[in-house]
């Protein structure tokens, strides 16, 4: 073999032996990933800003056994909507009116001309006619599911960028479709990320204290559809037979304020969840959503930190450190 046929040959050796090594990089070369970022900065809860856009949309029974809580619901509504007025951060809402018929077409607030909000003259008096036009002859077969997915798919500008949308049920009825909870639910977020949207619910049901329905199949809302859809969505819900109706209209719309008004920290930079905290006079705050033991969550889409409960932080100079390391596309607990 000539010089320069061992000149190729070693260098074709080492080719291979290279190729061979990139099944185990670590023994040709060890590749430390860049140090994670470490954010730690401390905020004034009262600098926090809140959201003030939610649409409500009402899916109201129209049968036949709805006439006394439709016009308890006509007599209320200004209860309702005080409850948004008296707010420090006053609520810039829009309202819609389905039934439970879903022959039937929106009564209010869908359509050209025919939106009902917080600046429309006379929002109340109209809602209230459109809830007296609703009646009580729709179909015996009350659905909420199907004509509220109907009724967003028709109109989807009823939903407002970045708003909180709000589905109220009144019903007597156990749901009577056969839309899967989970499936309504993936329908739902075509519309609407999932965490901006809360469920509520007015029903006549043994396990929220009412008497038997002579008028109805008598139903309990745990285990039933509107109580998976209620729990899902993190929402509450009421007695139809309750005498305080206003009453519960009223703490409905405070709840509500409170879940639409929540402050936002928005955070700099995208953080390892895993390391996400925050800490109030030395102590970590859980993290969970509305109706959990939390008092945040990580907002994904507008990467911010949701307050929805501050009772941790009574007074008005309060303040809390966000601390995280900055998500920098490297897998660090793989790389360690």
């Amino acid at each position: 073999m000539n010089r320069r046929s061992v000149s190729s040959f070693l260098s074709l050796a080492l080719g291979v032996f290279a190729l061979a090594g990139c099944e185990n990089p670590g023994l040709l070369y060890h590749f430390q990933p860049p140090a994670a970022k470490v954010s730690d900065v401390t905020h004034q809860l009262k600098q926090l800003q809140g959201n003030s856009v939610v649409d409500i949309l009402w899916v109201i029974d129209n049968s036949g056994s709805m006439g006394t809580h439709q016009a308890n619901v006509i007599a209320n509504i200004g209860v309702f909507l005080n409850q948004f007025a008296q707010s420090g951060n006053p609520l810039n809402w829009k309202m819609g009116l389905i039934s439970t018929d879903k022959s039937d077409p929106p009564y209010i607030g869908f359509g050209l001309g025919q939106e009902l909000t917080s600046r429309t003259p006379g929002n109340i008096g109209l809602f209230q006619n459109a809830v007296r036009r609703l009646g009580t002859s729709g179909a015996a077969v009350e659905e909420g599911f199907d004509p509220l997915l109907q009724a967003l798919r028709v109109s989807p500008d009823f939903i407002r960028p970045r708003s909180t949308l709000a589905v109220i049920l009144v019903t007597d009825a156990e749901e009577q479709g056969d839309e899967p909870v989970p499936s309504v639910l993936n329908r739902l977020a075509l519309h609407q990320d999932l965490a901006d949207v809360v469920g509520y619910g007015i029903f006549w049901t043994n396990d929220l204290g009412c008497l038997d329905n002579p008028q109805e199949t008598n139903w309990t809302l745990r285990g039933s559809r509107y109580g998976d859809f209620i729990q899902a969505l993190k929402g509450k819900a009421y007695p139809l037979c309750s005498s305080q109706f206003g009453a519960n209209l009223a703490d409905l719309g405070k709840d509500l304020v409170k879940r639409v008004v929540a402050p936002r920290l928005f955070l700099d930079a995208r953080p390892r969840l895993q390391t996400l905290r925050v800490v109030y006079q030395g102590r970590d705050i859980p993290a969970g959503l509305p109706g959990t033991a939390g008092a945040w969550y990580y907002d994904e889409r507008l990467n911010a930190i949701v307050f929805h409960d501050l009772s941790f932080a009574p007074g008005d100079q309060e303040e809390v450190r966000v601390v995280f390391e900055e998500d920098n596309g490297w897998d660090q607990e793989a790389a360690r």
